[in-house]
């Protein structure tokens, strides 16, 4: 991979750099911490995250195709409701794809959010579950503030106040 991107402060060249793994690592990724790091390293695949529950597919496949060619996108779902719930997984045929998005696309606004990716080892079936206890994402479980993109008031909110989020159930003698 040739670099042109010599304008970097300090002669710092991203294509030396490669875009850097963070510290997340699923914590439910079956096999060896070695394992996880290497596929880390290879994978063409990435999570993207604080994603407005409205985001589409079609917004993701046309934001995340500029970085190059997307094999599948995978949307993450409430594992209860089955609705969008934050968050996807974008799938390249190439790990320099993958790259591509990780420096250009992340960090960007997207739905009036500022999303992230990260990257993944990649997608295993199940996974495009939420895995908070609500059937969402762990971290709308702690959130105590009213964010429309994420559904409204957190669900920490929700049960200290006492708001019933789904509707009753009306029972009636027959």
């Amino acid at each position: 991979m040739k670099c042109h991107m010599k304008y970097l402060p300090r002669r710092q060249s991203l294509c030396n750099k490669m875009a850097e793994l963070s510290a997340y690592r699923d914590q439910h990724f079956r096999g060896s911490r070695n394992d996880l790091e290497r596929m880390l390293v290879t994978s063409g695949t990435l999570y993207v995250g604080n994603l407005s529950f409205y985001t589409t597919e079609e917004q993701i496949h046309e934001l995340f195709s500029r970085a190059g060619d997307l094999k599948r996108i995978v949307m993450g779902l409430d594992k209860v409701k089955k609705t969008p719930c934050g968050f996807c997984f974008v799938e390249y045929y190439s790990r320099e794809d993958a790259q591509n998005a990780v420096w250009y696309i992340n960090g960007t606004r997207l739905d009036d959010r500022i999303i992230r990716t990260d990257w993944d080892a990649g997608f295993v079936e199940g996974r495009q579950y939420g895995r908070g206890k609500s059937g969402g994402q762990v971290r709308d479980e702690y959130r105590s503030d009213f964010d429309p993109g994420r559904g409204g008031m957190g669900k920490k909110t929700e049960q200290g106040a006492g708001v019933i989020t789904s509707p009753p159930v009306a029972y009636s003698k027959r």
